[in-house]
């Protein structure tokens, strides 16, 4: 298990590097950490409640709406930019990619779906 926290960590460390992302995070529906890069300012508990709160409320939404599946969700602010995007497990169970990205950033989405991809690999093995 520790192995596959290892590599969580260093998909989050590749994804801030490839996409000027200052913090990232992939917590569980119901917010609770299983990894993260988060520079010092950024409270890792609060940024993973937060990003489950947001991508529910979007689940919602998309059902209440029928809007299909959703592909990521975007909250563009004057400091910066933050994505969240979801990941089923084998088990249905839903994770949250989120990323803090800088201000005026862009072409950063190749890197979070890059990294998407690796994190449901990396966790569907461990849930498997």
């Amino acid at each position: 298990m520790s192995s596959t926290l290892e590599s969580l960590n260093e998909a989050l460390e590749e994804l801030n590097e490839t996409g000027r992302i200052s913090a990232s995070l992939v917590a569980t529906d119901e917010g609770f950490v299983i990894a993260s890069v988060v520079r010092e300012e950024v409270d890792e508990n609060v940024a993973a409640a937060m990003s489950s709160f947001v991508h529910n409320a979007a689940q919602r939404a998309r059902e209440e709406l029928k809007l299909g599946r959703i592909r990521d969700i975007t909250i563009r602010c004057d400091e910066g930019i933050l994505v969240c995007k979801g990941a089923t497990l084998s088990d249905g169970r839903q994770v949250v990619l989120a990323a803090l990205v800088a201000p005026n950033t862009r072409f950063f989405m190749r890197a979070v779906n890059n990294a998407v991809r690796k994190i449901q690999g990396l966790l569907r093995t461990l849930y498997a």
